[in-house]
């Protein structure tokens, strides 16, 4: 795949939406309003429950043990897998709130009538950081583990995703914007996927070492 062309197009639509939201602000976006009513006007009283639960925690408290479960117990592949997470992750924080305020894009419950689940947010909508950081993880999976293990965190990424619009906190296009940041940093990630194997192997090293010596304490 040629991720240096997916970054540069994924980037270029990320500024577009944004500079868009900026001006016209998102209630001009196509069907932004109707999608966001159509799924949170429509919540079914059982699924409230998990929904706030996915909502508020399958984000850090899910990817975060996921990171952690492929460094410690994965071989070469997903301990790689691993520290792309790590630094797409950490771009993504970084990058995501600098757009968050950027934008300034107020929440939808101040614009459209909406059925929260939860206490309403302080902080500015678009991307949902939610949507971000979730989708890199997907992405990343997709990219290095097999589908047996790829495709379930796909589906958490996407629940997460949708229940952000379902509890009344993000519009569609919050969500939208934090999927395509997650893709142009993830194929950035690819793209300088030299460097960072030269980190993995640092990182291995040390590791490695570490556990070494670890073994050697408690042979004392």
């Amino acid at each position: 795949m040629n991720y240096k062309a997916l970054f540069i197009v994924s980037s270029l639509l990320f500024i577009a939406l944004s500079i868009y939201i900026k001006i016209q602000g998102p209630n001009s976006l196509p069907y932004n309003d109707e999608l966001f009513k159509i799924i949170n006007y429509n919540q079914v009283q059982l699924l409230n429950p998990i929904m706030i639960y996915v909502s508020s925690y399958g984000r850090e408290y899910f990817w975060i043990p996921i990171v952690a479960l492929l460094w410690i117990f994965g071989k070469i592949r997903e301990k790689t897998s691993s520290l792309f997470m790590v630094i797409s992750f950490l771009l993504g924080i970084v990058i995501g709130e600098i757009s968050k305020n950027l934008i300034a894009e107020q929440r939808p419950f101040y614009y459209i009538p909406s059925h929260l689940l939860v206490a309403p947010p302080n902080d500015f909508s678009f991307p949902s950081g939610h949507a971000l950081i979730v989708a890199i993880g997907a992405i990343i999976s997709l990219i290095f583990l097999p589908y047996l293990i790829s495709i379930p965190l796909l589906i958490e990424a996407i629940l997460v995703s949708y229940s952000r619009i379902y509890i009344g906190v993000h519009y569609p296009y919050d969500v939208f914007g934090g999927w395509i940041l997650a893709l142009s940093i993830c194929s950035l990630a690819m793209v300088l996927e030299n460097r960072i194997n030269k980190l993995f192997a640092i990182t291995l090293s040390i590791w490695e070492k570490a556990l070494l010596s670890l073994r050697k304490w408690d042979r004392r």
